[in-house]
């Protein structure tokens, strides 16, 4: 029976994975190119709606730096006008002076219109104003409507500096309207919708906008996707709507499935963008026909009908080898947890009537005893991301450059003289527990705890290009939880230091063959330690934790609200350092 059984199941397994290796492999190579190519579509067409309004910005405002166009006089008005003429694509071009006051020229229904314009007392016009005068190369802003229009619009604007003192903003507008009138007719030549969200929450463009949004504010400028009126969008944003249609297969694809709330299922297909300003762009296009998910079936029903004939032809192999395999099962089960250092949940492997299964299940309950001991010494977490770099990790050590962290409780020891010895265990243990939580929290690598202090760093062993702005959101996650504690326990507030350098480390495995560290060694650590220590001269008078930073995290997070303390001299180091508190 196990010989026969074996060959027709043999037989059977092959000619079936074969057939669907084809044709999975078909439907996920075409359905691929088929959405990347709508979206290459309805990329390209956003561009050519766009690209000629930042050309004009530019061209404009080298002029305009040139002396070539005067700001006195009719001379702006005039230039503004022949440059929108010769734009389509564009709905309006407006100069701003320092005072955010200046001349918009809109393109009208024969001709263009030239107003006055005052944009002072708007907030968030003045908001963008205030950052676009910093920025020296043409960028896109924010959405925004103004005060006296009842078009939304996308911005292109670039600072006027003449001599190289700040003039002005020049400005060129794109409506949502236009933008979605080009959709539509893409729309129509795709036979899909076509659809742009803004910030996933908002829809920028659809074939809905073409006439503009009348509801739009100067708060609210966009509408918000859940109330758009169209279910597919509300169901591709919150998926909890309709029914899961998601799997492999369709990640492969580069389809979603997306399912709306009365039982309907849409091809969707969708690609970020973050080219048009800071907020991301979402590009994306759903079907009404079914050609993608009818592919996606067919696929799904001959695996499922081959699987059908595969179990039938398992039923007599499992019947007799159910009672061996069992004990076996367990036990790779168990080594499974063994091999991820899963062991807070792991039951012992029951005794076997088979001798050798039996002698297997108790060594290896031996060695669960054992190794629960060791986990207590070794930080499982590291543990894991080492293991996932693979042995070579181990053998060597290089230059990288990470972002380190260190805390301190401040007047700890002068607190801890009045404390029983297991009072302060359990205070250390607790805040150990806190400031740990919060910095695997962001993916980092506790190195040591050194009496009442933390090292950590970012950036290693896994590549992590956003290390600076990890360590800064840990900061800020322990600041929360330990305010929160002073507010809810009774006693003496917890008050804490912390210093945050990012540069160069020798990064690996350290130490003696009998006991290897994984740790970070250099002139960088002994900076983050600096400015720890740095916070007792400038500690923050609003919070009860100091967050000092070096302009190496602050430059590299990008952060924006920190204070800049200056140049300061600290031990050791010969130059000062520039440092931000956070």
């Amino acid at each position: 029976m196990l010989g026969f059984g074996g060959l027709v199941l043999a037989a059977v397994f092959v000619v079936l994975m074969l057939g669907l290796w084809s044709a999975r492999e078909n439907t996920v190579s075409l359905t691929r190119k088929l959405a990347e190519a709508v979206l290459d579509d309805v990329q390209s067409a956003i561009e050519q709606r766009l690209t000629p309004a930042e050309a004009a910005v530019a061209y404009l405002g080298s002029r305009i730096e040139a002396g070539q166009i005067k700001l006195e006089g009719d001379d702006l008005a005039q230039a503004l006008s022949s440059a929108l003429a010769g734009l389509p694509q564009v709905g309006a071009l407006i100069f701003l002076n320092e005072a955010a006051n200046g001349i918009l020229v809109i393109r009208g229904d024969e001709n263009t219109q030239v107003r006055a314009v005052a944009y002072g007392q708007s907030p968030e016009i003045l908001r963008q104003f205030e950052t676009a005068k910093s920025r020296h190369r043409v960028h896109w802003g924010r959405v925004l409507r103004a005060p006296d229009d009842t078009r939304t619009v996308l911005n292109v604007r670039k600072a006027i500096r003449i001599d190289g003192r700040f003039a002005g903003i020049l400005v060129a507008s794109v409506t949502i309207s236009q933008l979605s009138a080009m959709l539509a007719a893409e729309t129509l030549a795709m036979d899909g919708e076509a659809f742009v969200l803004y910030d996933q929450r908002f829809v920028l463009a659809h074939r809905r906008l073409a006439k503009g949004y009348n509801n739009a504010s100067p708060e609210q400028p966009l509408p918000l996707v859940k109330d758009f009126g169209d279910p597919i969008l509300a169901a591709y944003v919150n998926p909890n709507l309709g029914q899961d249609y998601g799997g492999r297969m369709s990640r492969e694809m580069g389809v979603q499935i997306v399912g709306t709330a009365d039982g309907q299922a849409y091809p969707l297909v969708a690609r970020r963008l973050n080219w048009f300003g800071v907020v991301p762009w979402e590009i994306g296009v759903y079907f009404r026909d079914d050609a993608v998910e009818a592919e996606f079936n067919r696929v799904m029903a001959a695996s499922i009908a081959g699987l059908v004939a595969l179990l039938l032809s398992l039923v007599l192999a499992w019947l007799l080898s159910r009672h061996i395999s069992q004990p076996l099962k367990a036990l790779a089960r168990a080594a499974g947890n063994v091999r991820d250092l899963s062991l807070d949940n792991y039951s012992p492997l029951p005794a076997s009537r088979i001798k050798e299964m039996d002698d297997a299940g108790l060594a290896f309950n031996n060695m669960i005893t054992s190794l629960r001991w060791f986990e207590t010494y070794v930080p499982r977490s590291l543990v894991r991301r080492l293991m996932r770099q693979g042995e070579g990790v181990l053998e060597r050590s290089e230059q990288r450059e990470l972002t380190v962290l260190f805390t301190n409780i401040v007047d700890f020891t002068a607190a801890s003289e009045n404390m029983a010895v297991a009072e302060t265990a359990a205070l250390l243990n607790e805040h150990f527990a806190q400031v740990g939580g919060c910095i695997e929290a962001e993916g980092g690598t506790i190195d040591k705890f050194i009496g009442d202090s933390v090292m950590a760093f970012w950036g290693a062993p896994e590549e992590q290009p956003d290390h600076a702005a990890r360590a800064c959101r840990t900061a800020l996650a322990i600041r929360a939880a330990v305010e929160d504690g002073n507010k809810t326990k009774p006693g003496t507030p917890l008050r804490l230091r912390v210093g945050i350098h990012t540069g160069p480390v020798i990064v690996g495995n350290i130490g003696a063959p009998q006991r290897m560290n994984y740790t970070i060694v250099g002139d960088s650590v002994n900076i983050a330690h600096r400015l720890e220590q740095l916070g007792h001269a400038l500690g923050d008078p609003k919070s009860a934790v100091t967050i000092l930073l070096s302009r190496a995290t602050h430059d590299a997070a990008g952060i924006a609200g920190a204070d800049d303390l200056g140049p300061q001299h600290i031990r050791g180091r010969r130059e000062a350092l520039a440092v931000y508190r956070l």
